[in-house]
C-alpha cells in the first residue's frame, strides 16, 4: 500500500511507529487519507484526516475492509459506545420511561431534563465522543474511538508532529487507558488501585502522605487497593475484547455485556477441560502477542465460552495466567470451598474490602450557569459526604437462583427541577432511594468475618450505626442507634436502604433495576438471630466453624438456657 506514495517527499523522517502501523508496510494514505499522488502541500493534504481512529471517521480509516472492518462493527454496538444503561436509568430517574428495559444511545441525546443531566455529568464518557487535538491519553481524556484504547505515545513521541516521532498504534492498552472514564460514578479505576474520593481540597491534605489529586483536581485518600492490582495485573488480563469492544450484540446494561466472572480463573479445584472457539479478535490478540500455549487449552468462561488467550491449563489441570504487557505469569490459586451455609453469596460479597459511599446529595438545575456547549442552563450536584465502607447486603433476582450481592447506596438525593425550563416534565422535585448492584473492584484475599455481616446494620440495609443487644426478663431484643439523622422526606436515616426490621414493600422502588431488592423481614431476622450468637461467641473459632458447617439448627435446639435468641 505504501508503494508511489508521496507522503514520504515531505514527512520522510518520521519514525516512531509500532510494528504493523508502520508506513512502509500500509503506507501513510492508509489511516490519513489525503492525494498521495500530489508533491504538492496544499493538494496532497486535501481530504487528509488529521486524527484518523475517531468513530466519526473509522469507516474510512481504521475500519476499511483492508484492516479492521469486523472490529468497527463490534465497537458500534458496544455499551462503552452506545451507554444504553446510563441512559436508561436516568431516564427512569427523570420519569421520562416506564422501566430501564429500552435500548438507547448517548450520541442521540436531545434536550429533556434527563437528556440535559446526562451531557452535564455523563456525556463524555463514551467511544463516540470526538478526539480533535493532538494528545496523549490522560486523566482527562474521554472518548476518541479507537484511540482511547489503543493510542500510545512511546519512545520519545510527543503531541508536536514536527518532532517527527510518531505515536504508536499498538496493543499496550494500560490501565490508564481505562482511569479517564472509570475514576467516575463507579469510581473502579480508583478503588482498583486503592483511592477513595473526598471532599478535601487541595489545600486542606497539602504536605499531607496518602492523598492523592486528580488532574480534575478531586482529592483521593489511600486505603486497601485490589488484591489484583497489588500483584500488577491490568485491566484487560481480566476483560476480554467481547466485552471491551463489544460481541456484536446490543446490551441494554453492563451485568448483561460483562462476560467474565470470578469462578472462571477461581474454580472450586482443578479447572476441567473444555471445548472452546476464539473468536476473530481473538485469533489476533493470541498472534500478535506472542502466546505459545502448547495444548490450547485455557481457561474457558462460563458465559459465552470464550477461551482466555492469556491463560493456559496444563495436563494436570493447574491454570496460569500472564498479565498482557508485564508478560509475567501468575499461577491461578482456587476459589475458597463454598459451606452450605453462604451457597447462595457472591464472591464479591465476602471478598470486597470496600466500596464507595455518597449520601445527601441535591441535585437541582441553574439556569445561570453556561455549558461548554454555550446552551445557558446546567444541572448541579451538591454532595454531603463521601466515604468508603463494606459494601450492604442486595438480593439480586437477576439469575435463575436468588443470589446475595454487594450493593450501595446509589442514589439518595433529592432532585430539584423546579427551574428546568421544560412544561413537559414529569416532577418539580422528588426524593429518591436508590441502591445500586456493585462490583467494587477491592477484592482481597481476606474475607469478611462473621460480625461484620450479621453484627453490622450497614451491611443490612439499616446504615451505619450501632445495634444494641438487649436482654430483660429472660427475653432479648435489638435495637438499633443510627449513625445519622432521619431524612426529613421518608423518616429513615440518611444513608439507610430500608427501615430497621421492616419489610420489604412490593409497591415501593428500592433500585434503579427492578430486580434488586433489600434484606426481607424473614432475612433480617435470620440474620440477627446469628448476631445474637455471635455477640457471645465471636471469638470461638471453633464455635463459628461448627455453624457455617450445617450444624447451627442443631446447635440452636441444644443451646442452654443462659442462651436467649431474640
Amino acid at each position: 500500500m505504501a508503494q508511489g506514495e508521496s507522503c514520504t517527499s515531505c514527512h520522510a523522517e518520521m519514525s516512531g511507529f509500532s510494528k504493523y502501523h508502520d508506513p512502509k508496510t500500509i503506507g501513510c494514505a492508509a489511516c490519513h487519507l489525503g492525494n498521495t499522488k500530489s508533491s504538492d502541500k496544499d493538494e496532497a493534504h486535501k481530504g487528509m484526516i488529521l486524527i484518523p481512529g475517531n468513530l466519526q471517521n473509522a469507516q474510512q480509516t481504521c475500519a476499511t475492509a483492508q484492516c479492521h472492518a469486523n472490529e468497527y462493527e463490534r465497537i458500534s454496538k458496544s455499551l462503552m459506545t452506545t451507554n444504553s444503561g446510563i441512559v436508561s436509568v436516568d431516564k427512569f430517574l427523570f420519569e421520562e420511561v416506564h422501566h430501564t428495559d429500552s435500548l438507547f444511545y448517548i450520541a442521540h441525546l436531545k434536550h429533556t431534563a434527563a437528556d440535559v443531566h446526562l451531557k452535564n455529568k455523563c456525556g463524555t464518557c463514551h467511544l463516540g465522543n470526538e478526539k480533535k487535538q493532538y494528545a496523549e491519553v490522560t486523566e482527562l481524556t474521554r472518548g476518541g474511538g479507537c484511540l482511547a484504547c489503543h493510542l500510545n505515545y512511546e519512545n520519545g513521541a510527543k503531541p508536536n508532529i514536527h518532532d517527527n516521532i510518531h505515536p504508536q498504534i499498538n496493543l499496550n492498552v494500560g490501565n490508564d487507558k481505562c482511569f479517564g472514564c472509570h475514576s467516575r460514578s463507579g469510581r473502579i479505576s480508583t478503588n482498583y488501585e486503592g483511592w477513595s474520593e473526598t471532599l478535601y481540597t487541595s489545600e486542606d491534605v497539602k504536605g499531607k502522605k496518602g492523598y492523592r489529586e486528580l488532574m480534575d483536581g478531586r482529592i483521593f485518600e489511600k486505603t486497601t487497593p485490589d488484591v489484583h492490582h497489588t500483584l500488577g495485573m491490568q485491566c484487560i488480563d481480566c476483560h476480554t475484547s467481547q466485552e471491551i469492544m463489544g460481541d456484536g450484540t446490543l446490551y441494554k446494561h453492563e451485568a448483561q455485556a460483562v462476560k467474565i466472572q470470578c469462578k472462571d480463573c477461581h474454580p472450586q479445584g482443578k479447572f476441567q477441560k473444555k471445548t472452546a472457539k476464539m473468536d476473530y479478535i481473538s485469533v489476533k490478540d493470541y498472534a500478535l502477542r506472542g502466546y505459545k500455549n502448547p495444548h490450547y487449552s485455557f481457561v474457558v468462561t462460563e458465559k459465552n465460552n470464550i477461551p482466555l488467550v492469556n491463560t493456559r491449563v496444563d495436563k494436570e489441570g493447574n491454570g496460569y495466567l500472564t498479565s498482557k504487557i508485564s508478560k509475567k505469569e501468575f499461577k491461578i490459586s482456587s476459589a475458597c470451598k463454598r459451606d452450605e451455609v453462604h451457597n447462595s453469596l457472591s464472591c464479591s460479597m465476602c471478598h470486597t474490602a470496600w466500596s464507595p459511599t455518597c449520601i445527601g446529595c441535591h441535585t437541582d438545575f441553574d439556569p445561570t450557569l453556561t455549558n461548554k456547549d454555550q446552551i445557558k442552563g446546567r444541572w448541579v450536584e451538591h454532595i454531603a459526604e463521601f466515604g468508603y465502607l463494606p459494601p450492604t447486603i442486595g438480593v439480586s433476582a437477576a439469575g435463575k437462583t436468588k443470589e446475595y450481592v454487594p450493593t450501595i447506596p446509589g442514589m439518595i438525593m433529592t432532585l430539584d427541577a423546579s427551574k428546568f425550563p421544560d412544561e413537559n416534565k414529569k416532577f418539580v422535585e422528588k426524593f429518591i432511594r436508590w441502591y445500586a448492584p456493585n462490583a467494587a473492584h477491592t477484592t482481597t484475599k481476606e474475607v469478611r468475618d462473621c460480625a461484620s455481616c450479621h453484627n453490622n446494620p450497614q451491611a443490612l440495609g439499616f446504615g451505619r450505626g450501632k445495634l444494641i443487644y438487649e436482654v430483660k426478663n429472660s427475653k432479648a431484643q435489638w435495637k438499633f442507634d443510627s449513625y445519622y439523622a432521619d431524612a426529613p422526606q421518608d423518616g429513615l436515616p440518611q444513608d439507610a436502604w430500608i427501615g430497621f426490621l421492616k419489610d420489604v414493600n412490593p409497591k415501593k422502588t428500592y433500585s434503579a433495576h427492578d430486580y434488586l431488592k433489600p434484606l426481607d423481614l424473614k432475612d433480617q431476622k435470620k440474620m440477627l438471630q446469628v448476631g445474637a450468637c455471635i455477640e457471645c461467641h465471636g471469638k470461638d473459632k471453633a464455635f463459628l466453624n461448627r455453624m457455617v458447617e450445617g450444624e447451627y439448627q442443631k446447635m440452636l435446639k441444644n443451646r442452654t438456657k443462659k442462651c436467649i435468641i431474640p
